[in-house]
């Protein structure tokens, strides 16, 4: 079987690894990386002794938090090795009036990360997976069939026929992708899998920054306030040279529609403005930089059982808008099962 996956974000890459040998895969990811939402950025920039410094922050998913014992736990120790590093620290809620409420923090388990940041999960998936055909900068934008197989298009041309497709691009791509060809009756199976936009910003100091509490982060429990998440960035491991400090928040989906189309410096200062009641003072940045998502979290899942009926035509999904939730291990879960059902097929 040849089999082409849309995407190399988490879903992708894990069924890609599940599946082996056992098909010809190749996979098609838009974008110059892969690992999607689970992304690092880096810079290079002074340190606070002004000599050239790597600074690296997780501008997409902060942490992983798989269940133990579960097929994601495993597929993460089984590429990690050594190297999965625990994120120390509490995380307390916070409402929509800014108050910081220590007794509704919910019991968890242990959150991981990597020294070289969350991307490298990905990275290390695509390492463990031998003979992966990879096509970096490569947007899939048709699909359609050609006697038994599917045909993909890119905006190039063609990309080649497959005898299975495993779509894993966030649920409006994916959906939009659908109705331009064969499989056109399946695009509105993702009309449930809507998504909130969020923007990240990340501010670098020279000097550590105070602290509201003794906490790695706050979360917005419940909506209402501007701000969904912020954290001390450097608290993970490899994150920032030695006396120096990231801090990173995430908007909420109302926040960042309606700074949508800001300019860029006019973005931080209202993202720092909207910080103020939860942490505060800050010191003077070095730098800040930002991240709009337009599809970061998934509010619901699309119709699993029509997208399910779809294997029998050599179409499958996977994601974490299969899930109806945007965690990272749910959505390598959701391609480890996607894998088990294309082995079916073999």
């Amino acid at each position: 079987m040849r089999l082409a996956i849309i995407g190399a974000g988490p879903a992708g890459l894990a069924a890609a690894h599940a599946l082996g040998d056992a098909v010809s895969v190749t996979v098609f990811e838009k974008s110059r990386g892969v690992s999607g939402r689970a992304s690092t950025r880096w810079r290079n920039a002074p340190d606070p002794n002004c000599s050239d410094a790597r600074w690296r922050y997780d501008h997409g998913a902060q942490y992983l938090s798989p269940e133990p014992g579960s097929t994601a736990a495993d597929l993460i120790r089984s590429v990690a090795g050594d190297a999965l590093t625990p994120i120390e620290g509490e995380v307390w809620p916070f409402g929509a009036d800014g108050v910081i409420r220590p007794a509704q923090a919910r019991p968890g388990g242990t959150r991981w990360t990597f020294p070289d940041g969350i991307a490298d999960l990905g990275r290390r998936l695509r390492d463990a997976t031998p003979d992966l055909d990879l096509r970096l900068q490569t947007r899939v934008s048709a699909l359609d069939r050609d006697g038994d197989g599917w045909v993909l298009a890119g905006d190039d041309g063609p990309l080649g026929t497959f005898d299975a497709v495993l779509m894993t691009a966030p649920a409006p791509q994916t959906a939009e992708l659908l109705r331009t060809g064969a499989a056109a009756d399946l695009a509105s199976a993702l009309a449930g899998a809507t998504y909130r936009s969020q923007f990240t910003v990340v501010w670098a100091f020279h000097e550590p920054v105070s602290r509201p509490a003794d906490v790695y982060a706050l979360v917005n429990a419940g909506g209402g306030h501007d701000v969904a998440w912020v954290a001390v960035e450097s608290d993970k491991p490899g994150r920032a040279p030695e006396g120096g400090a990231l801090l990173l928040a995430q908007m909420s989906d109302a926040w960042t529609q309606a700074h949508y189309d800001d300019a860029r410096d006019d973005l931080v200062t209202a993202a720092r403005a909207a910080i103020s009641d939860l942490w505060s003072p800050l010191p003077e940045p070095a730098w800040a930089d930002t991240q709009r998502w337009r599809y970061s979290l998934p509010d619901g899942a699309a119709d699993t059982d029509r997208l399910a009926a779809a294997a029998a035509r050599g179409l499958f999904f996977a994601g974490d808008w299969t899930a109806g939730q945007g965690r990272v291990h749910l959505a390598l879960e959701e391609g480890l099962a996607a894998a088990d059902r294309i082995r079916q097929q073999v």
